[in-house]
């Protein structure tokens, strides 16, 4: 049981609810009371739109440790718990299921608010999750897009079934859009910057399956220069957001975006430009998760 909790990774789970949460009572229902409208989507609507999207994450971390037994021998031996505490069939045996569970709550879904959009995303996002873990993993780049897309198309799926749901003046619904997309491209950029990050550290292990990652292909120089081009963009596009708080008077918000995000990502360019180690490149994978988390914050920081 302790090694199925682990390779569930639960806090990665807790973050996709939260963020869902964040989304529905920050933003979409904030919004909704402030235009005197009341939530298409009802509790029970919402809770199968998130279960089947956790689903479908525990799934793929399932078939993405399936997947990985020879990488992960190399990179991480000491977290390895399939054939020692998992046999190899059970893990794809769960990954199966939990699969099929997350079919089933979509198509109840589906049948329940009318619509086969949701049915439509989710299962799209379930296919994409088993061919990551089959192939894209191991091409240039593509299989980092592919994560990054899945980060930024999980907020994006909450807002396009909730416009299913509702029933939303024109003008209200585009600026939530505008909102989403702010919000989704953010976590794309940093999903993609981590992703990259990874594959620094488990260069080792990736080079022995033949995955074609970009360090692997490219170089760490030219690697770090792409992490550097990234960085610069999700700047450009947080000066941005912040010209917008501004205008809408959210100076809270601007000051926890400067605060808990800008200054995080030039910490970890000045700390990218010495990582030498697994070790360091590793810790620069996680502060990245913790500015990820910052920005989402700032959802919470717009509402004082």
């Amino acid at each position: 049981m302790p090694a199925i909790l682990y390779m569930l990774r639960i806090p990665n789970l807790l973050i996709i609810a939260f963020t869902f949460l964040l989304l529905r009572y920050l933003v979409f229902l904030s919004f909704y009371s402030a235009f005197d409208l009341e939530a298409g989507m009802g509790s029970l609507d919402f809770l199968l739109m998130v279960t089947a999207t956790i689903l479908i994450a525990a799934a793929g971390y399932f078939s993405n440790d399936y997947f990985d037994i020879e990488t992960d021998s190399v990179n991480k031996p000491e977290k390895q718990h399939i054939g020692t505490k998992i046999s190899q069939g059970s893990t794809l045996a769960l990954s199966l299921l939990l699969s099929f569970a997350a079919m089933l709550l979509t198509v109840f879904l589906a049948f329940k608010i009318g619509s086969w959009i949701p049915a439509g995303l989710l299962l799209f996002a379930l296919f994409v999750t088993w061919w990551y873990a089959m192939l894209l993993k191991k091409s240039f780049l593509w299989g980092n897009i592919a994560v990054s897309c899945m980060s930024a198309g999980t907020i994006a799926m909450a807002w396009i079934i909730e416009k299913q749901c509702s029933q939303i003046p024109q003008a209200l619904s585009s600026i939530i859009t505008n909102v989403i997309v702010g919000i989704s491209v953010f976590a794309f950029l940093l999903s993609l910057m981590r992703e990259i990050v990874k594959d620094i550290e488990d260069m080792e292990g990736d080079k022995v399956i033949g995955c074609h990652s970009v360090p692997l292909v490219k170089g760490i120089s030219f690697t770090t220069k792409l992490l550097q081009t990234l960085a610069a963009v999700t700047f450009l596009f947080l000066l941005i957001a912040q010209v917008q708080l501004y205008q809408y008077s959210r100076y809270f918000a601007m000051l926890w975006l400067f605060v808990f995000v800008e200054i995080p990502i030039g910490y970890f360019l000045f700390k990218l430009n010495k990582a030498q180690s697994k070790i360091e490149f590793h810790k620069l994978s996680s502060l990245l998760k913790w500015i990820m988390l910052g920005g989402m914050g700032s959802i919470i920081a717009g509402q004082i």
